[in-house]
This record gives structure tokens, sequence and C-alpha cells, in this order.
């Protein structure tokens, strides 16, 4: 239980400076976002919406994320989103170049 607790307040000399309290708490903000997702109110859900307000409560409640792992998430996922873009738009950018020569 002491290690849980430790976790979720983050101290910064637990395992190389909070990097598992800032997995944990983004491991947190995913799920519950999914969750809350799924749950439809008078026929309307609000889908991946929720993962940014579950996101906006937990940094409400000051739970803060090592800046290095942050750092390193927002441009791993710049990454994969220029890489999805590619794969989709890749196929159909070489047969416009066929047709434009």
């Amino acid at each position: 239980m002491e290690v849980l607790r430790n976790l979720l307040e983050g101290y910064p000399n637990l395992w190389g400076g909070g990097v598992a309290h800032s997995v944990l708490i983004l491991s947190l903000v995913i799920a519950f976002g999914i969750i809350l997702g799924k749950v439809k109110l008078w026929g309307v859900s609000l889908g991946a919406t929720w993962i940014l307000f579950v996101g906006i409560l937990f940094g409400h409640l000051n739970m803060n994320l090592d800046p290095h792992l942050l750092h390193f998430m927002k441009e791993f996922g710049l990454i994969l989103f220029v890489y999805s873009i590619g794969l989709q738009v890749g196929p159909g950018f070489s047969q416009l170049s066929k047709k434009a020569v």
C-alpha cells in the first residue's frame, strides 16, 4: 500500500526520478478517459474527448509529470501522427505524381 501511495504522490527520487509516477498518471488518464468515453448520456457519447477532460481534471488536482518524460511523449506523439498521415497519403501520392508527369 505504501508503494501505491508513493506512486500517486510522485516522490522525485522514487524509481529514477518519478518516471514510474508519470507513466502511472498517464495510464490512469487514458484508461479513465476511455472508460468514460464509452458512456452514453441521452444517446450522445463524447468518445475520446473524455481523455482530454480527465487530463484537465488530473492537472487541476496538481498531478505533475516528469518534464523529460512529458517532452518525450509530446515528440513521440507527433512522430506517430506524421507517420500515420504518411501511411494514408503515401500510395495516393505516388499515383498522383505519375499522372502529373
